[in-house]
């Protein structure tokens, strides 16, 4: 199959997919090696065609049916994963990705495209399955989702939600946490 050939079949499998394509079952398809399909997404992509990736394969990027888009700041450690996603995702919302400021490289970004408990689990086992560190491992815990809902009352549950479980994060003053250092131990008085 010749390389435009090949490009045409991939988009095709993309546009009548039902769930996101491994780069693998392209691959077979095409009868080439998944590397040569990596390449050929990644030109896709160059020339505009809204591939992204996700846990569980490629997918053409869909205009999201949902009304309301949010950011949250969260910073857990890496036991509060899945009850953090599942919060978002039980509360009607979309997990789009996961972003982390490094100091050298700046934003980091994963897509995610996480809509429901089983994508939750299918992300978590691919994580245990290749070991892959979580990008929030490098920001100390400290990480933004970009998350849909239908309504604002769904995001408000989503964020109800994650700030029960004690994930949301609020940068604090400088004297804030120096008022936290120095409180005396005891009733909590200051």
């Amino acid at each position: 199959m010749e390389n435009q050939e090949r490009r045409k079949k991939i988009l095709e499998m993309l546009k009548e997919a039902t769930k996101p394509v491994t780069g693998t079952e392209m691959a077979q398809v095409c009868q080439v090696s998944r590397q040569i399909i990596v390449g050929d997404i990644a030109l896709l992509r160059a020339s505009g065609t809204p591939v992204i990736s996700t846990p569980r394969g490629y997918q053409l990027q869909q205009v999201s049916p949902y009304g309301v888009q949010e950011s949250f700041l969260c910073k857990h450690g890496p036991e509060k994963v899945e009850a953090e996603l599942n919060s978002i995702v039980d509360n009607g919302g979309v997990v789009h990705n996961v972003v982390v400021e490094h100091e050298v490289y700046g934003f980091l970004e994963g897509e995610l495209n996480l809509k429901s408990r089983r994508d939750v689990q299918l992300y978590l086992q691919k994580m245990r399955a290749t070991r892959a560190p979580l990008l929030s491992s490098i920001s100390e815990g400290v990480h933004t989702h970009l998350v849909a809902a239908s309504t604002p009352e769904d995001m408000e549950a989503v964020r109800k939600a994650l700030e029960t479980l004690g994930v949301l994060y609020e940068e604090k003053s400088e004297k804030t946490r120096h008022v936290e250092r120095t409180r005396p131990l005891g009733d909590g008085s200051f």
